[in-house]
């Protein structure tokens, strides 16, 4: 294992990481599924599978540099002081972005009040899952490690193939990834990818110009899990007028996408280690 883990650390990332979420989340969703009405307690089994890119992380990590190596991965939770603005980008970015797109497709209509009261209980639903569960193994190992070998641009796009790929068990499941307005097809799936791409590379601003802090990508996850809950959840107006959710997710995606080319610009501009080996900038 630590031959392996030293000679290929990024396939033996992907290929555990893979092998723990999709063995967990897959059966536990058939569960619910088939369940209808409650929650069958062997289903919390899918927490595990949640937790598949951190789990992974750790295990590449122990096997090639031991206890100290895990020590140290931990320990980008912990890289806190990295400005207050870059608090209120992670935070106010995606959720501004979805607001944007809800405005944009219905101009005097929505009710943004309610949604922007909702957006609280939203970040606490998303916390244990998404943002808690993978941003170890995709910030803080994947990425890394893909900059120490690739440019911004393509670790980015690599970390947003292999980042929606590991969603596939999720398709099984109503709006674990794919939204539950979308039928899944080559369609939503497709968008899906787009989604995912678009926000990696925001991700991966972030995080070099923080230093490589997991937190902070951990603080990005949650806003963008908390605006995939807000349509389901907090905008009824939206999720009732039909043909309109979709639309908005597809602007959503749009918007994001030129908010990502930005920031694939200024990535361009250093290598890909230089600004977390400066601790951010």
């Amino acid at each position: 294992m630590r031959a392996l883990a030293s000679r290929y650390p990024l396939m033996s990332f992907i290929a555990i990481n893979y092998a723990i979420s999709w063995t967990f989340l897959y059966p536990a969703y058939q569960m619910v599924l088939h369940s209808p009405g409650r929650f069958p307690p062997l289903a919390l089994i899918g927490l595990i599978g949640a937790y598949g890119p951190s789990i992974a992380a750790i295990i590449v990590v122990g096997a090639i540099r031991g206890g100290v190596g895990v020590r140290e991965l931990l320990g980008k939770f912990l890289l806190w002081r990295v400005g207050a603005r870059w608090y209120l980008v992670a935070l106010l970015v995606p959720i501004g972005v979805y607001l944007a797109a809800v405005l944009l497709q219905m101009p005097g209509h929505a009710d943004l009040r309610q949604g922007l009261a909702g957006i609280p209980l939203a970040i606490i639903i998303a916390l244990p899952f998404g943002p808690l569960a993978e941003e170890l193994g995709w910030r803080g190992f994947f990425l890394p490690e893909l900059l120490r070998r690739y440019s911004p641009l393509k670790s980015t796009l690599i970390v947003g193939c292999v980042w929606s790929a590991w969603h596939l068990a999720s398709f099984s499941f109503p709006g674990a990834a794919i939204p539950s307005y979308l039928h899944v097809n080559a369609w939503s799936v497709f968008l899906f990818f787009c989604d995912i791409t678009t926000l990696s590379f925001v991700f991966t601003f972030v995080f070099r110009r923080t230093g490589g802090s997991v937190l902070l990508a951990v603080l990005v996850h949650l806003a963008f899990d908390a605006r995939d809950n807000m349509i389901n959840a907090f905008f009824p107006l939206v999720r009732s007028t039909v043909g309109i959710a979709p639309r908005v997710y597809i602007t959503a995606i749009l918007l994001m996408g030129a908010l990502a080319v930005l920031c694939a610009i200024r990535d361009a501009r250093k290598p890909g280690h230089v600004l977390i080996a400066e601790g951010g900038r």
